[in-house]
């Protein structure tokens, strides 16, 4: 938190002399049109190392929700006792958890907990061939539409006491990712979250997996795939109209955000700029659509190849409860880039004027308190909309496309791999069943794969990244910043641009890559957050960096949830960043310019500098 008696120190004049490079952490706020900077003075040293009724409540299911993680320990982004720091093991085993230790103890009678179940508990036995192949959406065939159409329908028809009910479906979700569970509520009693971890793919992978065995029970196809949202593809860049029909449909959601339906979506969450002009799927292929559509597709490829270096960057830290301090939670590219912009996207806009509330079309978190970017953009809600669930296979088939046709390999802890969790299958005979993280690696296993049409053809293969500034030999040199007094913590402000001078870089170790990282991003989970990173870039440029350029490192982006005792959360980033000091010919340079770029008007405090370091892959 910053200092009670923080001071502003006004900017350094641009054509001030030159001086050495700091040795302490100095922070330049900028807007890129009047080049002013302050500061507050620098308390801590660089460190190293989240369909229930109209009324807005969501129905918790009559289930047993245990989660048997052994050697994994729960927490969530922002609470304490997750991850490790980059460049410093602070967790290297994480803690065995049982279902004795991840417990409901949600006081709010309006969210009752799950009781036990009688009924045993059975281990997964893995599927002996694939019987589906998951298609995408907007090229499904009209059999296959009424088939999808049908197995909602009727999974929305059972009673909500039923655990493989859609209305249960979106409880899951909700028990797990607004704050409802805790991990060893006796001792710790840290909240549980599968967000912002190691846990996040594999997790989300089971629960698609048993909704789509149930859909395909309730229509009699053992055959029947769920179709994924192919929105990183440009013919599926679009929310597909199969949800957006809202005549007699099960598939439609009237918790969107309409004006944005049939629109070109935006990966980058650029949409959150009250600037932002929003372009028609279907209007004239011009200049913008085609800069839009690169923009998109050059997200994905920073989300996969450029920023998915190695299970950490890609699938996001582990997992840990056993340390004390380590309190902040590290998504992986995966978890905050495509995946969470397409959640805010579909999210309704809150209401400009009025307060959220029920009669505004809220839904009442787990704090308490109404949120308004329900249904997809609010973690607590986002298993209402039967969108969320072809959205996930997406997701679930970005990780699926780095782990087979990209090469990237997950992670060997036994922490990671003997993870389990338990969930219904069998809609006629409900049961329990426990699979763990080693029965879910390869979709074989499971039963499904995804079709071989779109692997073969990935545009976003074909992403061509460029400078936004000239760099090397016969570039204008960059000014070299004043000596300065310490100044972060630092609060961030929309387009009011963070420099962040003269961060040394190590030299790179064999076998490791050099991380950027950013420590103690405090944020308000209930509010969309985001802003990007990038590297040697002038303030005055800044706010014109994306994916699509070289000097981008990447973003912090979440989607919101409940706030944790009505107060703040505290993240952590990672970003690799090798390939972004080659491409912008600094990779021999002691020290670079970290540039922040506030993207959103929410109030994020960062506690750190950044700091550069070697971690192994």
């Amino acid at each position: 938190m910053a200092s009670a008696c923080a001071t502003f120190i006004p900017l350094v004049p641009a054509g001030a002399p030159a001086a050495a490079p700091p040795p302490a952490c100095p922070s330049k706020n900028t807007t890129a049109s009047c080049r002013r900077r302050r500061a507050v003075p620098c308390k801590a040293a660089a460190g190293g190392g989240r369909g229930g009724g109209d009324d807005g409540r969501l129905w918790l299911p009559r289930r047993d929700v245990l989660s048997a993680l052994t050697g994994v320990a729960a927490g969530l982004a922002g609470y304490q006792g997750l991850a490790s720091a980059a460049g410093e093991d602070k967790c290297p085993r994480g803690d065995k958890v049982t279902d004795k230790l991840v417990q409901c103890t949600d006081p709010n009678t309006n969210f009752p907990c799950p009781p036990p179940t009688p009924i045993p508990v059975v281990d997964f036995r893995p599927e002996r061939r694939v019987r589906r192949v998951r298609r995408p959406v907007h090229l499904l065939d009209r059999e296959c539409q009424e088939k999808y159409r049908e197995a909602v329908a009727k999974m929305r028809a059972l009673p909500a006491s039923h655990p493989l009910s859609f209305a249960a479906q979106a409880a899951i979700h909700q028990a797990y990712c607004d704050g409802h569970y805790r991990y060893d509520p006796a001792a710790k009693n840290r909240p549980f979250d599968v967000h912002f971890s190691w846990i996040f793919a594999p997790w989300h992978r089971m629960y698609i997996y048993f909704y789509e065995r149930a859909l395909g029970q309730l229509i009699g196809d053992d055959t029947f795939a769920l179709p994924y949202w192919n929105w990183d593809a440009p013919a599926g860049m679009v929310v597909p109209p199969l949800f957006r029909d809202s005549f007699d449909n099960p598939l439609c959601n009237r918790y969107r955000e309409q004006r944005r339906l049939d629109k070109l979506v935006d990966l980058d969450l650029g949409f959150l700029d009250p600037g932002a002009t929003l372009i028609p799927f279907n209007g004239p292929h011009d200049k913008k659509y085609e800069e839009a559509v690169n923009k998109n597709l050059c997200t994905v490829y920073q989300q996969q190849i450029r920023g998915g270096k190695g299970a950490r960057c890609f699938l996001g830290e582990r997992f840990c409860s056993n340390i004390e301090d380590a309190d902040e939670g590290c998504q992986g590219t995966l978890e905050r880039m495509a995946h969470t912009a397409m959640h805010a996207w579909v999210g309704r806009t809150p209401p400009e004027g009025a307060p959220c509330n029920a009669d505004t079309g809220g839904v009442l978190g787990h704090d308490g308190n109404y949120h308004c970017e329900n249904d997809m953009g609010f973690l607590g809600s986002a298993g209402r909309d039967p969108l969320f669930y072809s959205h996930h296979a997406n997701v679930d088939r970005m990780w699926h496309l780095w782990s087979t046709k990209l090469g990237g390999e997950g992670f060997k802890d036994p922490e990671w791999l003997d993870a389990s969790f338990v969930f219904y299958d069998d809609v006629a005979n409900p049961r329990p069943v426990r699979i763990r993280f080693r029965d879910v690696l390869d979709t074989r296993s499971l039963g499904y794969t995804y079709d071989a049409e779109s692997e073969a053809d990935l545009p976003w293969l074909r992403c061509r990244l460029t400078s936004l500034v000239p760099h090397g030999k016969g570039s204008a040199p960059r000014p070299a910043p004043r000596k300065a007094e310490p100044a972060f913590p630092v609060t961030l402000r929309r387009s009011r641009v963070v420099e962040v001078p003269a961060v040394p870089v190590p030299a790179k170790q064999p076998g490791q890559q050099r991380v950027l990282v950013i420590r103690g991003i405090e944020y308000d989970p209930s509010a969309q957050n985001k802003f990007d990173v990038a590297i040697n870039v002038p303030t005055d440029q800044a706010l014109k960096v994306g994916p699509e350029n070289y000097e981008y490192a990447g973003s912090f982006a979440v989607v919101p949830s409940s706030k944790a005792g009505g107060g703040t959360l505290q993240g952590k980033l990672a970003l690799p960043i090798d390939e972004v000091l080659a491409d912008i010919e600094a990779d021999g340079d002691s020290a670079v310019d970290v540039v922040i770029v506030p993207r959103t008007g929410g109030e994020i405090k960062l506690k750190l500098c950044p700091t550069i370091q070697n971690q192994n892959l």
